[in-house]
């Protein structure tokens, strides 16, 4: 019995893992064909990422990226989510503290190239290394920037 569980936790474990490089695989491969700017790199943070107050995954994204930002330069972009003192609310009621931009009528995030909410940018030496959209969590976000040498 102790060997079946041993084989199956084995098994599990070995799909997580190759599970997690293939995401990366494709992550590596999406960004390659984003045509997000280089430029969003020089707004700083070497991590960027664009989000909405409205977007249900930026909410629980969010948190994960507040975790994270204790460790790595973050620079969040609020798109189309109020004006500045809305913003300001959202995210105090929210607890997030990352340093941000609000980008009120989405002029920032048309000019760089994104329209798919939330997205991330990892950024190194003022250029795009990945890039992501969708739900990340905490780990994936700490594997990522670790993977890019950040």
């Amino acid at each position: 019995m102790k060997t079946k569980i041993k084989k199956y936790l084995k098994e599990a474990f070995l799909f997580f893992v190759l599970f997690g490089v293939m995401s990366m695989l494709v992550s590596f491969y999406r960004t390659s064909n984003m045509h997000i700017s280089n430029a969003v790199c020089h707004k700083g943070g070497e991590i960027v990422y664009f989000w909405g107050a409205w977007c249900p995954v930026c909410k629980m994204t969010s948190s994960n990226v507040e975790r994270i930002s204790k460790r790595f330069d973050v620079l969040g972009i609020a798109v189309r989510s109020g004006n500045d003192t809305e913003v300001r609310r959202y995210m105090q009621e929210h607890h997030l503290h990352f340093k941000n931009l609000n980008d009120e009528k989405g002029v920032m995030a048309r000019q760089y190239g994104v329209n798919v909410f939330p997205t991330l940018v990892f950024c190194k030496d003022g250029k795009i290394k990945m890039s992501e959209t969708g739900y990340m969590s905490t780990l994936g976000l700490w594997l990522r920037s670790w993977l890019i040498g950040l």
